[in-house]
């Protein structure tokens, strides 16, 4: 079911208003409060050393889940390079994972430069009200420690900087366009707790243009996701899964429409948590925006079943 922001808001009230509630990641990384509870302090995360993605190299090989059919790198970066987007799905806490992403990232910049598109590297790490900082980094006029507090990293994202130091830096040495693609923390907070009826004008104005709260692969996901969860009372599970169609709105609207610009010479990388990924969340969203190949990469896969709604699945050689 596709809707217009307005249409959403009106259509979704019996939704909304459903009983039930489970605390749950939205996505894979917003824990919306109980009612009436204060903000919890961001998780505190263990140091790593600053070179944990070099410590963490490992060859990989690739599995295209259409087919089955096992290629090595180059081959990999060969078929990404013709894609308008790719949506390299992480476990955040995963180095190896940080690794994987930056080869790939070198390797798409390298083919990029050949064929004349413009490369651009979009992060759920970074949210949208929090562009222009990033964007005065990837042309030197900030620094990591500038970007860190311009854009509330540690408070608003928390994972360790050292994950996505090495990617920022290859964006900005190149040149690369750097895009900030998440929804606001107040945004999905309010939409977690109050549900999109509740929200203030304000926080309104930063919808997304077109909300999709009817696709059932999606909510199945997502419903999914939740059964291992407690129950809290007071939460409504309608509106957290309002807040993670929101949360995978705004990144594929804002990857829409910065590719699709200059189609088809503009090509976007997404570093996000691999349930974005999956084709039902962010894949799914820009290709009915907008007329792109799209292709999503899981980064981690434990067992067949975290491969299902992406292109192409990450084996490690060292596991």
């Amino acid at each position: 079911m596709r809707v217009s922001r307005l249409r959403a808001l009106i259509l979704w009230v019996p939704l909304l208003t459903a009983c039930g509630a489970a605390p749950a990641p939205i996505g894979s990384t917003l824990y919306p409060p109980a009612p009436e509870a204060r903000p919890a302090a961001p998780p505190v995360q263990p140091a790593v050393p600053d070179d944990i993605v070099a410590r963490s190299a490992q060859p990989f090989r690739a599995q295209r889940n259409e087919d089955g059919q096992a290629i090595d790198q180059a081959r990999l970066y060969d078929e990404l390079s013709k894609y308008d987007v790719i949506c390299l799905g992480e476990a955040h806490d995963s180095p190896r994972d940080h690794y994987a992403e930056l080869s790939i990232s070198e390797a798409l910049e390298q083919r990029a430069r050949v064929s004349g598109r413009a490369l651009g590297i979009g992060f759920e790490m970074f949210q949208a009200p929090y562009a222009a900082a990033l964007h005065s980094y990837g042309v030197g006029r900030l620094d990591d420690a500038g970007l860190r507090a311009r854009t509330h990293y540690d408070d608003r994202w928390g994972y360790p900087y050292a994950y996505y130091r090495p990617v920022l830096s290859l964006g900005r040495s190149h040149g690369l366009p750097l895009k900030a693609l998440n929804a606001s923390r107040e945004l999905t907070r309010a939409v977690a707790k109050g549900g999109l009826n509740g929200l203030t004008p304000r926080l309104r104005r930063q919808l997304p243009d077109e909300l999709d709260l009817g696709d059932p692969e999606h909510r199945a996901q997502f419903d999914h996701s939740m059964a291992d969860h407690p129950r809290v009372e007071g939460m409504n599970v309608d509106n957290f899964y309002a807040a993670q169609v929101v949360w995978d709105e705004t990144m594929a609207a804002n990857a829409a429409t910065w590719v699709s610009k200059r189609a088809p010479m503009r090509q976007l990388l997404i570093l996000a948590g691999s349930a974005h990924c999956r084709h039902a969340a962010i894949p799914s969203r820009i290709e009915r925006r907008q007329p792109l190949r799209v292709a999503s990469v899981r980064l981690s896969a434990e067992t067949s079943a975290d491969s299902e709604g992406f292109t192409y699945t990450l084996v490690f050689d060292g596991k």
